[in-house]
Formats: C-alpha cells, sequence, structure tokens
C-alpha cells in the first residue's frame, strides 16, 4: 500500500514540474509545502485508512446446492 503522504507528495511534485519557473531552492521548497499540505488534508480525509495499491478482488460464487453437471 502507498500511504496517503506518498501520494500527495506525487501530486504535489508533478505539480510543481508542470509549473517550475527555474525558482530559487527555497522559494521552490514553499510552493512544494503550499501544494503539498492541501493535497494532504483532503486525501487523509477521503482515505483516512490509505488506500490499496492492488486490492483484491474476491469472486462472488453463488452457495448452490445442486450437484454440478460433470457430477451427476
Amino acid at each position: 500500500m502507498i500511504s496517503n503522504e506518498q501520494r500527495a507528495h506525487d501530486m504535489a511534485v508533478a505539480l510543481m514540474a508542470k509549473h517550475n519557473d527555474g525558482l530559487d531552492p527555497v522559494k521552490a521548497y514553499q510552493d512544494y509545502i503550499n501544494i503539498l499540505l492541501p493535497i494532504l488534508k483532503e486525501i487523509d480525509k477521503d482515505f483516512p485508512t490509505g488506500i490499496a495499491e492492488h486490492p483484491v478482488a474476491r469472486p462472488k460464487t453463488p452457495r448452490n446446492d445442486e450437484p454440478r453437471p460433470e457430477q451427476k
């Protein structure tokens, strides 16, 4: 599972890369934090336990007392 912090970081970095104006490192870091925190708060609110990377899909099998055709 990827943590909410990692997801928010990835989004913030992507947004920073899109709006890179050759900022000095201190200004770039301040902008990163200003982008990161609202994203992280929203993700934590929507997914308090995180988001599963590859959730396991369980097949739905009906319970049937009839024997299968090959068992008749």
